[in-house]
């Protein structure tokens, strides 16, 4: 079963920490390209939601490219292989760029140098991007 822990009174949503968790997965090889995902029902049990977070969650990376729909007669979702999986694009750069700006101007606020933000900046890139313990069974 995937591991995905939830913050339930978290300012993230819940089906968007579903997601990153999976991205999160995918980046450090803890969730092998071609390995089907659970069901989103099932999923959603395990981890005690309702099965509408999950199928957003399935359906934002269905979206982005970080997950595909079988095609061989079973039904569900799958991780693509390395060299389907989405590049970096215009839109991502942008939305990497507000978000990291907004961090910035707080760590700027907080009295954190830019050698400080930079540190933190490359410490995560290079951290094990995932919080997840098992892979899938």
């Amino acid at each position: 079963m995937l591991y995905i822990e939830l913050e339930l009174q978290g300012e993230v949503p819940m089906h968007e920490q579903i997601a990153q968790q999976i991205i999160a997965g995918i980046a450090s090889g803890t969730i092998q390209p071609g390995k089907t995902l659970p069901s989103a029902r099932k999923l959603a049990l395990a981890l005690r939601v309702k099965s509408q977070v999950v199928n957003k969650a399935y359906h934002t990376l269905l979206t982005e490219g970080f997950l595909q729909e079988r095609y061989d007669g079973r039904l569900g979702v799958l991780v693509p292989s390395l060299a389907e999986m989405p590049r970096v694009t215009e839109g991502y750069m942008n939305r990497l760029q507000k978000q990291l700006q907004s961090l910035a101007a707080e760590g700027r606020a907080r009295g954190m140098t830019e050698a400080e933000f930079s540190r933190a900046c490359i410490k995560i890139y290079r951290s094990d991007l995932t919080r997840m313990g098992d892979a899938l069974e």
